[in-house]
């Protein structure tokens, strides 16, 4: 048996800058607006093929203020995912947007474009931030 993995760290926050531990879905989809990614670092990205869970880390800088923080981001009842690593914008790993979008009636649609231009794309039943 052949065991694949890709690593991905980092922080979620919502807007109000209060990081939440929640499992979204289609059933609360309109909540994951409220999520805020945008100049985090991704970390590495774990896959779990047998049990279709994908798993991103991501690291949101400090500041003088604050300390550095880490957080995940759960996919379960993963479809699909595609990870380019082409870099057409040069090299980078922060998350430039991250969108979230309606696929089916029981999967969520996830793409991250990093500053490299990469653009990634997850599909899951469920996303669980932690």
């Amino acid at each position: 048996m052949v065991k694949c993995a890709i690593i991905l760290y980092g922080k979620l926050i919502n807007k109000v800058g209060v990081f939440q531990e929640e499992i979204y879905s289609i059933t609360n989809f309109d909540e994951l607006k409220n999520l805020y990614f945008h100049d985090d670092e991704l970390q590495n990205i774990v896959v779990n093929y047998m049990n279709k869970e994908i798993r991103f880390h991501l690291v949101q800088t400090g500041t003088q203020d604050t300390k550095q923080k880490e957080i995940g981001l759960v996919f379960t009842g993963g479809y699909d995912l595609h990870i380019p690593m082409v870099e057409p914008w040069g090299s980078g790993f922060y998350v430039n947007s991250i969108e979230f979008n309606k696929h089916s009636d029981k999967q969520i649609r996830t793409k991250i474009l990093l500053n490299s231009g990469d653009e990634i794309t997850c599909i899951a039943e469920t996303i669980k931030t932690e």
